[in-house]
């Protein structure tokens, strides 16, 4: 039997809520980091894992830990592979599933934790400072899962390290789960204290990789209904050929995909369509890095409100040049960690209460300009794959 395509599904689920279990204390992303929450939510094209036959060995492990709590399951379980294969989507599918199983859908409180390494290091040393130690274990000793993301990023001090492995070692002896992400195997993690590494070893290294053909044109199936767009097989099979990438790349190229093939208007047919935007588009994708920058937001909106780039940075006041400003501004402020000034000096040397005013402009518009609302979703959508 040939292995195509699996589909994982996924529970849905609203990151920022007041009742995600990462806003308890002891998860690391608390409500008021509303930047960090954001992030967190889920692709709302995706509503499942999708694996090829580059992935079919991991299939049954995936199932098995997003079935919910198992008492057969031993770990830790450490998914691995390059930006963009799953990694994040599916540890966080698994604390959404753990989370309603185990808590019937509630706060998660006490069972479920989710962390990241630089928070885990930040809540680890301030419980320290406070005197907390004690009560920050007994939290930890609580859960049946945890979820630590970007193990590569863990801080090198000696103490973070230890108190992790010290951690693993707690929740293995009461048999509780934990699942952890990181871009390469442990055992190459050099910077690892012994101890962390030899305990990261004996569990279950998930080694995920890039979509292959079959899995794209599949993503692209999915994600093409999400948004309600018709897309013939043949076009997705095209597409899927010619992107060859991480999902959010071949996501982001379905969104310019769909802008290139609006701006042709509704006369030529979707083959025609198709033929001349899709190595447009497939060069286009490549050009936009998975962490997007400053520079790939002012080309991107100055391409969809056919503007130039020099147009946005002049001292120009049309009302349209200002209306894609705030634009810029929003998805700069969104998207990149640049303050004001930064933003200001960038977009032809503005003064930061301009950029500040500008801003608060667009959220307010926001608020009930539904018009600005599909705009920034859309672009937002292309620069984020989400």
């Amino acid at each position: 039997m040939v292995f195509r395509v699996t589909r994982i599904d996924l529970p849905s689920g609203d990151w920022t809520s007041e009742k995600s279990p990462l806003n308890h204390p002891v998860h690391a992303k608390r409500a008021s980091d509303k930047k960090g929450a954001a992030n967190l939510q889920p692709c709302a094209d995706l509503p499942c894992f999708v694996a090829g036959p580059e992935n079919r060995l991991s299939v049954p492990i995936l199932q098995k830990l997003l079935d919910g709590y198992a008492p057969d399951l031993t770990g830790p379980f450490v998914l691995t592979g390059p930006s963009g294969t799953g990694k994040s989507f599916l540890a966080r599918g698994i604390v959404r599933r753990w989370s309603e199983l185990l808590d019937n859908g509630k706060t998660g409180v006490g069972t479920v934790g989710y962390f990241t390494a630089t928070d885990f290091s930040r809540e680890v040393l301030a419980a320290r400072n406070d005197n907390n130690l004690n009560d920050f274990r007994q939290q930890l000793l609580n859960l049946k899962l945890l979820v630590f993301e970007n193990l590569h990023l863990l801080s090198n001090s000696a103490y973070i390290q230890r108190a992790l492995r010290d951690t693993l070692d707690l929740l293995s002896e009461k048999g509780s789960i934990t699942v952890i992400t990181a871009q390469q195997s442990p055992a190459l993690q050099t910077n690892l204290e012994l101890g962390l590494r030899d305990r990261l070893r004996s569990g279950l290294t998930i080694r995920l990789r890039l979509p292959g053909p079959e899995a794209r044109e599949e993503l692209l199936g999915i994600a093409a209904k999400a948004r309600g767009l018709s897309m013939d097989t043949a076009s997705k099979r095209a597409l899927a050929q010619k992107v060859v990438g991480p999902a959010p790349q071949l996501l982001r190229a379905l969104a310019l995909h769909e802008m290139a093939t609006n701006s042709q208007g509704t006369a030529n047919t979707q083959k025609s369509v198709t033929d001349s935007t899709l190595e447009a588009t497939a060069e286009a994708t490549a050009r936009i890095p998975i962490q997007p920058d400053f520079k790939t937001i002012l080309a991107l909106v100055a391409r969809f409100f056919s503007l130039t780039q020099s147009a946005l940075r002049s001292p120009a006041r049309r009302k349209s040049l200002v209306y894609a400003r705030c634009i810029v501004i929003y998805l700069a402020r969104s998207l990149t960690q640049m303050s004001f000034a930064q933003i200001g000096q960038r977009l032809g040397k503005r003064d930061h209460t301009t950029i500040m005013n500008a801003l608060k402009k667009t959220e307010q518009l926001l608020a009930n300009d539904t018009q600005t609302q599909r705009i920034l979703e859309k672009l937002h959508r292309i620069l984020t794959s989400c």
